[in-house]
């Protein structure tokens, strides 16, 4: 697998790269073209290599946005050089004259497929801006509602008001969830761009409307028309690590009230009883249980963990995420788990 940091580096070595609009457009075209240059391989890429060229790519993705949030690493972008792949890790021999170096003439040495694509990118990206592929996204999210916040509107019944009695404290997991009761939704826009509610390539044979759970990634997929889905981030509690298969919603609930697990009391991270719905709930703005009885997809009161896996729970996103989620699904909407 190519080591992406270094393209992506040389992209984000442009002055536009301090615009975060600019570098999620470059990502996005990164992840577009990745994925339709291994599937049009013959013969095709397995699903299993693409998903680990993906991974590499998201990683590289996450390591640059960690960067540019440094002032230091903002003020002063650095540019990576970029690796070639020697000809015996090559895949196989491909020609592409319009892979050159800037002053050594015509590639000899034949790169690796994603290792080509992901070069492409990176130049194309870094010379076109916010321009033809940024065009598409912003149409592209045109056709999705804009982020919802805790704020329903008026046709949404609105949140419980939270307790005006203190909140004790309680002690919080090792994983960095937080106890009921307490209200962490303010970590919401500080979410990585990478787990950020986003249209993208997605080719699949399920039908338009299905919800595909990538535990692996921690993404959820909601299909849409044209090879496109609109893509969440997701945490994973341990109640749903063995989740798998295909599975129906069997109901929905907005802000519902949560009762702390036998273990939770045990562990001294919960009192015993129901909590209200409301801000702090654990099971966030909304819910949709699944029809096996025991899993679901829910909000959380601690955004902050979303793109890691936890010790209680089962499939968790964002409140704003889920709401939209919510809105967008039924009973009975098929719910593939990978």
């Amino acid at each position: 697998m190519v080591d992406y940091y270094p393209i992506l580096a040389r992209a984000m070595s442009a002055p536009e790269a301090r615009d975060p609009q600019w570098r999620r457009g470059v990502y996005e075209r990164a992840r577009q073209m990745l994925v339709t240059q291994l599937l049009a391989r013959r013969p095709a890429t397995p699903p299993d290599a693409i998903a680990a060229e993906q991974s590499g790519l998201d990683s590289a993705i996450r390591r640059i946005e960690a960067e540019m949030s440094h002032p230091a690493r903002a003020a002063t972008p650095r540019q990576a050089p970029i690796e070639r792949v020697p000809i015996e890790q090559a895949d196989e021999d491909i020609a592409d004259p319009s892979a050159r170096a800037p002053d050594q003439g015509p590639l000899k040495t034949p790169l690796r497929l994603s290792g080509i694509s992901l070069l492409a990118v990176a130049i194309v990206a870094a010379a076109i801006g916010a321009g033809g592929y940024m065009f598409w996204v912003q149409h592209a999210h045109k056709a999705s509602p804009a982020p919802v916040k805790s704020t329903a509107s008026a046709a949404t019944p609105q949140a419980p008001p939270a307790a005006k009695t203190a909140t004790p404290k309680l002690a919080t997991t090792k994983d960095g969830d937080l106890a009921p009761g307490i209200d962490g939704s303010a970590a919401d826009n500080d979410l990585s761009y990478v787990f950020r509610r986003q249209p993208t390539f997605y080719r699949t044979l399920q039908p338009v409307g299905t919800i595909i759970i990538d535990k692996l990634q921690h993404f959820l997929y909601l299909i849409q028309p044209n090879n496109v889905a609109l893509r969440y981030g997701i945490g994973l509690g341990a109640q749903c690590t063995e989740l798998a298969g295909l599975r129906h919603v069997a109901s929905k609930a907005e802000w519902p009230s949560w009762q702390a697990t036998p273990d939770m009391i045990e562990r001294r991270l919960a009192k015993p009883g129901t909590l209200a719905g409301g801000p702090g709930n654990p099971l966030g703005a909304r819910v949709m249980e699944l029809d096996d009885g025991k899993s679901r997809i829910n909000g959380t009161n601690a955004p902050a963990t979303v793109g890691t896996n936890v010790i209680f729970g089962c499939v968790r996103m964002g409140n704003d995420d889920v709401v939209d989620l919510y809105g967008r699904v039924q009973n009975g909407t098929p719910v593939l788990v990978n």
